[in-house]
């Protein structure tokens, strides 16, 4: 019985810091999209540390560290579509979002 409650216990704890996790990422926006100059990056908790912003065939084209209510120039990319990854200050993916750079 004892290991039924703790089981229990666990797979609640584990579905609640899920829930938590994808709450915060659903709150990180790359902002205007389409972009012409500069983009923005909305993050409502303190996850973030980087953004990149990588072409279509996957190479990094930009990297900014990142600073709450900065801009970060795009106004030297090309036209076109462009891949903007927001990562946290270890370098792991928060989440990507698509851009289109006009």
């Amino acid at each position: 019985m004892k290991q039924i409650l703790l089981v229990f216990a666990l797979v609640l704890v584990g579905s609640m810091a899920l829930q938590a996790q994808s709450k915060s990422l659903a709150d990180l926006s790359v902002f205007p999209n389409p972009a012409t100059d500069y983009i923005s990056v909305k993050d409502n908790g303190d996850a973030v540390g980087f953004v990149a912003v990588f072409n279509l065939v996957g190479k990094k084209v930009k990297e900014f560290e990142f600073v709450k209510g900065e801009q970060y120039y795009v106004a030297d990319l090309i036209k076109g579509m462009y891949l903007v990854q927001v990562l946290d200050r270890s370098k792991r993916t928060l989440v990507t979002h698509k851009l289109d750079k006009r």
